[in-house]
């Protein structure tokens, strides 16, 4: 009988140290299923960056055969303060290519009015316009391969400076810029439109003046736009 309790006393232990390994075994187990499940999702998410960056390179590969750049001056006929024709001709110098762009208003020689967004038409007095609108951001939209093939360009972020005198007040700046979006459309050998975007908040002058969405273009005199395949302007090269 001194024997029994021992014995019972070694079983319990063993059930006990052999439980305790069950258990460490099972915890073991799940950390190793979780483990797998992890490793197969990071698989995934690997897999699905790779097809992303083999079509990036793609279009990398096809953007890159294209050529796509312009400048000159578009002109457009603004109404004069007499009878309010269109007779007040007003030159924006503009450049452009795949990731900048630029137009510019320096001066107006002749008093004209402006329609405004928020103050109704406005008298501008002569040789007191400037604008100049640009942009280091731009990025390719969407090209539209055809006879004249269009490229449509955007980007997030530009400096507008506006400044205009009208009744002897100067409004806005040439020095202190307001932010705006922008949106380009070009079109090969025909036109240049430079979209703006204002936020009322962040660009009050130029809202005030051009709303929340302006378009400037005109009629293309001085210059030219360029939307071609590389390989159509080898063709014009000298051989």
């Amino acid at each position: 009988m001194a024997d029994i309790q021992p014995d019972k006393q070694n079983r319990r232990d063993f059930i006990k140290y052999a439980g305790g390994a069950a258990v460490g075994l099972g915890i073991g187990g799940l950390g190793f299923l979780n483990s797998n499940g992890n490793l197969a999702e990071e698989r995934d998410k690997n897999s699905q960056l790779q097809t992303d960056l083999v079509s990036l390179n793609e279009q990398l590969e096809d953007l890159q055969r294209w050529a796509i750049y312009g400048g000159g001056s578009n002109v457009k006929n603004m109404p004069n303060v007499i009878d309010k024709q269109p007779t007040v001709k007003m030159d924006e110098t503009f450049y452009f290519d795949q990731k900048r762009a630029f137009c510019r208003v320096d001066n107006n020689p002749e008093a004209f009015i402006m329609p405004t967004y928020l103050m109704g038409e406005v008298p501008i007095e002569a040789n007191t316009f400037f604008m100049l609108m640009s942009t280091s951001t731009l990025h390719v939209k969407s090209i539209d391969e055809s006879e004249n093939s269009t490229v449509i360009l955007e980007s997030d972020s530009g400096d507008c400076f506006t400044e205009a005198s009208a009744g002897g007040t100067i409004y806005g700046s040439r020095v202190k810029p307001e932010p705006f979006k922008s949106e380009i459309v070009a079109v090969d050998g025909k036109t240049f439109s430079y979209t703006a975007l204002f936020d009322e908040n962040e660009a009050p002058i130029n809202y005030a003046i051009f709303g929340p969405k302006f378009t400037f273009t005109g009629e293309l005199t001085i210059g030219s736009v360029t939307v071609k395949k590389v390989e159509q302007l080898a063709k014009s090269l000298p051989k």
